[in-house]
């Protein structure tokens, strides 16, 4: 299987449209999950999917390198904020509270992957309410981080917080979470 670099690279500098079928068919799941988190209507998430891709094909000869999924969550994330303040909604950015030891201590990983456990329970409905509950600085930093798999350092940097306020943030959003679902649900 190519590397999503490869295949960036295939589609922006030959034109290769198989490339971009292949990157849109990989990163399709987590990238709408992650939009409808953010934007919390279907229909909103759908438009912004579309443009996400369309701004990465206007962008893609300009592509330098790097973790393409880092990029297109870069990406998708703008596109979701460009219509939250088109919309005239209010963003919360509430911190939370929870110390950087805490946070980065809970967010180590472990068997099966972010993305895997949050697939599996994106389908619930308790999930995405719960998520929809958070403040937008924590649902962020948890989305990217679960759905994108962004290292934290990427999503602090993304975010424009301190890398201490992402963890917290992750802190926060996880033990929020917990609390709503009922611990291990």
């Amino acid at each position: 299987m190519e590397e999503d670099s490869d295949l960036f690279f295939a589609y922006s500098r030959r034109g290769d449209v198989q490339s971009l079928a292949a990157l849109v068919g990989r990163h399709s799941t987590w990238m709408r999950a992650l939009l409808r988190s953010l934007l919390h209507e279907a229909a909103d998430a759908d438009d912004a999917f579309q443009e996400t891709w369309m701004k990465v094909i206007r962008s893609a000869p300009s592509y330098r390198g790097g973790n393409v999924r880092s990029y297109l969550a870069v990406v998708a994330r703008s596109v979701a904020i460009d219509r939250i303040r088109r919309s005239g909604r209010i963003v919360s950015l509430d911190a939370g509270d929870g110390s950087v030891a805490e946070a980065a201590e809970s967010a180590a990983d472990s068997a099966p992957t972010p993305g895997e456990r949050f697939e599996s329970k994106a389908t619930s409905e308790d999930v995405r309410r719960a998520l929809r509950s958070l403040p937008e600085g924590p649902r962020q930093v948890l989305l990217m981080r679960i759905e994108g798999e962004l290292p934290f350092r990427e999503i602090a940097d993304e975010l424009g917080v301190p890398l201490g306020t992402a963890l917290t943030w992750m802190r926060a959003a996880t033990l929020k979470l917990r609390k709503m679902l009922g611990g291990e649900r």
